[in-house]
């Protein structure tokens, strides 16, 4: 856990300079177009970029924080179905809360698998982005990176269940 605490303080660091970095290339934007009447399409491709980043990356946060969307269905349900037994129902919840993040890590293993193939494609081509010029492995190995941020979160939860 201590790892995993190393790597969302890094992503959170991250996150913070993306989120300003954003805000940064936003106004320098605005600032061109309405103030200059020069329109930059760099800036809108690096905001593109960074916005990109910035939600994966927050994904990859919020897993760590266990901040995802939950669906309390299921705890409404088993409180209903195990009505004064609150070993049993905390016993069952953990089961199924286990069972959610072993089919998280199934989807982002395959998501890993069949998205790694693609950016490969994606690098054998070289392509760049129009303005910038900067490779489109650039934006789109943020899916990439940060699903495995995730994967790796969601082990760690696995592993040690009573941080979640």
């Amino acid at each position: 856990m201590k790892l995993n605490k190393f790597i969302y303080t890094i992503e959170k660091y991250l996150l913070i300079f993306i989120m300003y970095a954003l805000v940064a290339v936003l106004f320098i934007n605005v600032l061109f177009r309405f103030v200059f009447f020069i329109p930059s399409a760099w800036a809108d491709e690096l905001a593109r970029f960074t916005f990109v980043w910035l939600v994966f990356l927050g994904a990859s946060a919020a897993m760590y924080n266990w901040e995802h969307i939950d669906i309390n269905l299921i705890d409404t349900i088993l409180k209903k179905l195990i009505k004064g037994n609150e070993i049993l129902y905390n016993k069952v919840l953990n089961a199924v809360k286990k069972f959610a993040v072993i089919c998280t890590i199934s989807y982002l293993a395959y998501l890993l698998v069949v998205y790694g193939q693609y950016l490969q494609k994606i690098i054998k081509l070289g392509t760049q982005s129009m303005f910038l010029g900067v490779g489109m492995v650039v934006p789109m190995s943020a899916v990439y990176i940060c699903s495995a941020l995730m994967l790796f979160h969601a082990v760690c939860y696995l592993i040690i269940p009573e941080h979640i």
